[in-house]
């Protein structure tokens, strides 16, 4: 038969269980603790666990179903924390083992709190001023929310927690339940913090608190980290992760030593627990982790995504070739993706089986963008055959064009193309001697940018000032760029009229002296490149934020530790 208790306490906001039993123990009079453990569970070998108690159905039916298992679980213990990302079948599971009879530690094994370094605090930690404000009011108890992996502060009062001597293992007092109003408040000492950590801790206080809210048992949505992780540069075009740049800026965010205090480090190995949340999406069993994500990226918790990680979404893709019958359908299962060089943006190359191959500019930002034609690359026989068809009818280079789906001026080009080929090769095949002398100076004009006549000779000087000219411009254009880019023998090619100038200055270095020098003295090293871009970000956010931060300013020029020595010295005169 069982023994009705004819007294339980009353469980506050935010109690513990183990808070609610230590109460019991000392107003029922009990002179043991095993006369208390019998009393309530009907067995004298329960453990008095504070995180995550079992038993609880036989608590229950000891307590006239003053609460139930679920509600116990659900408002009384830590297990809402560690399942805010977990599956109902995983939680479902992890109930029942509270709710019965289990071995000592199965509830935690099976969460796989055992193998982490991220654990509760060793001692159960208490809040100052809700000691006084309960004291006035009711009792003081033990909160939930005191005693998270990583909670160093109140999340109601914003100040740091006190160290108890009660430990929250059972390893010393494994029938021993302590009541929070026992404790010699005055002789414990309060948590020892860096002074610059309380707006990182004060966040993870108030998120870690959230996750306790009343309510039922269900698995929230996975954080979309990989969205996140490429709004903010952390993808390459093809969707790897750039772990290097990650690490380097989540330590300079944190600083090391608030993540050794975490038990969060991300050093000394090459596989981390930040690799192993970003490339999981499985369940997240340590949240505070994902907390730290989550302060580093932005808040991503709830933010809904309509695009795909992917600079141009998943395959397949449509083709656009207009003449084809599988117009707009999905039928494209490969996407090359490059990098543009001036613009650092991905560039997705599309190519269709019937020869029709176009590109664009990403990352897509709409479905719409699914539709749309940057450059066309290939037109591919089907449209070749389709601009033969068109060109034999009536209708006006308008309307050819709106039949092909290109502008005018591509059916004139490809027109003539055709018709040049056809008239440069005899009926045997063979190109004319005519076609063969105009690739020559084709040829000529590509390699030497010149045009090719015959026995014309160069004015050196007057080439040397004109190439002068239009390389000053172009640096100065490279120079006025909204975001810095490096003056290179390519980078000033491209925004000249100059043609290859490497290859000019390489072949007839001697004969252009003024542009050869002009050159040398404007080509960016690493370091001055390095330095040119600390100070246009420099610039940037103290225009954007009127304050320049370390690691801001080191991430916004995209720039990795260690520094050469010339930039560092530049880095320090710039942060205030």
């Amino acid at each position: 038969m069982i023994l009705l208790l004819a007294y339980f306490p009353t469980l506050y906001k935010d109690e513990l269980l183990y808070s609610g039993i230590a109460r019991y123990h000392i107003n029922s009079g009990n002179k043991t603790q095993k006369q208390t453990i019998e009393d309530l569970f009907g067995d004298g070998w329960v453990c008095a666990t504070a995180d995550l108690p079992t038993h609880l159905s036989a608590l229950v039916s000891k307590i006239h179903n003053l609460y139930s298992s679920e509600q116990l679980i659900r408002e009384h213990t830590l297990l809402p924390y560690y399942t805010h990302f977990m599956s109902q079948s995983k939680i479902e599971q992890i109930e029942m083992l509270m709710k019965e009879g289990t071995a000592q530690g199965a509830v935690h094994a099976s969460l796989g709190l055992m193998a982490t370094k991220v654990k509760i605090p060793k001692y159960l930690q208490f809040c100052r001023e809700c000691y006084a404000e309960e004291a006035e009011t009711c009792e003081p108890y033990w909160h939930r929310s005191h005693q998270l992996p990583g909670v160093a502060v109140c999340s109601v009062h914003k100040q740091r927690l006190v160290i108890s001597n009660v430990e929250c293992g059972t390893q010393n007092h494994k029938f021993e339940f302590v009541a929070l109003s026992t404790i010699k408040k005055d002789q414990c000492q309060e948590l020892n913090i860096g002074s610059s950590w309380k707006d990182t801790l004060v966040y993870i206080a108030e998120q870690s608190a959230s996750m306790l809210v009343p309510s039922c048992l269900q698995k929230n949505a996975l954080p979309a980290y990989k969205d996140s992780l490429y709004k903010e540069g952390y993808l390459t075009p093809k969707g790897r992760v750039k772990f290097q740049r990650l690490i380097q800026n989540l330590r300079l965010f944190y600083t090391d030593e608030l993540l050794h205090y975490l038990k969060c480090e991300v050093t000394g190995a090459s596989e981390t627990w930040l690799h192993k949340i970003i490339r999981t999406s499985g369940e997240i069993i340590q949240p505070l982790r994902h907390m730290l994500i989550v302060k580093f990226l932005g808040d991503i918790i709830n933010t809904p995504t309509s695009h795909s990680a992917l600079p141009f979404g998943e395959a397949p893709w449509p083709c656009l070739n207009k003449a084809a019958g599988h117009y707009r359908l999905d039928v494209i299962k490969d996407c090359k993706i490059s990098r543009c060089n001036r613009t650092g943006r991905p560039v997705g190359t599309f190519q269709c089986s019937c020869g029709f191959i176009y590109s664009r500019t990403g990352p897509d930002q709409s479905v719409h963008d699914r539709y749309r034609v940057g450059r066309l690359k290939e037109f591919g026989q089907i449209w070749l055959a389709k601009l033969r068809e068109v060109d034999q009818t009536n209708l006006s280079l308008r309307q050819k064009a709106k039949e092909l789906g290109v502008d005018p001026g591509t059916v004139k080009n490809q027109m003539k193309k055709i018709t040049d080929t056809s008239s440069k090769t005899d009926e045997n095949g063979y190109k004319s001697r005519q076609s063969q002398r105009s690739i020559k100076g084709t040829k000529h004009v590509m390699e030497q940018g010149t045009p090719y006549i015959k026995g014309k000779r160069v004015n050196w000087d007057e080439r040397d000032s004109k190439l002068f000219r239009l390389v000053k411009k172009a640096v100065e254009q490279i120079k006025n760029l909204p975001d810095p880019q490096r003056i290179t023998y390519v980078s000033i090619a491209r925004y000249s009229d100059a043609g290859d100038l490497s290859i000019k200055i390489l072949r007839n270095s001697s004969k252009i002296p003024k542009t050869k020098a002009f050159i040398e003295e404007q080509l960016d090293t690493t370091e001055t490149f390095q330095i040119r871009r600390l100070v246009w970000a420099a610039t940037k956010l103290e225009n954007t934020e009127g304050k320049i931060e370390g690691w801001k300013l080191m991430k916004l020029a995209g720039l990795n530790p260690p520094l050469k020595a010339s930039v560092f010295h530049v880095y320090k005169e710039l942060i205030p």
